[in-house]
């Protein structure tokens, strides 16, 4: 399994794809974590501005992170 900068493991998993296939196309990406107490809102953002045009599956999975988000206990303002 392959180890990051600080030597954690990090399992092949879709954020890690999704990433990989955005970086081989040249564009950006800025991850968002469930302690920033922006991240629910930023993700219902989203939403909004593609709701006409993204699958419902897509919308679904986003709502319910921002739900998950939203709930976890240690959310603080970024550093």
């Amino acid at each position: 399994m392959e180890e990051d900068r600080e030597g954690i493991a990090m399992e092949e998993d879709e954020d890690t794809r999704c990433h990989a296939r955005a970086k081989q196309r040249g564009q950006q990406t800025f991850t968002l974590v469930e302690q920033d107490r922006t991240s629910p809102r930023t993700i219902l953002f989203w939403i909004g501005e593609n709701f006409e045009t993204a699958s419902q599956e897509k919308l679904r999975d986003a709502f319910e992170m921002a739900l998950r988000m939203r709930e976890f206990s240690g959310r603080k303002w970024a550093d």
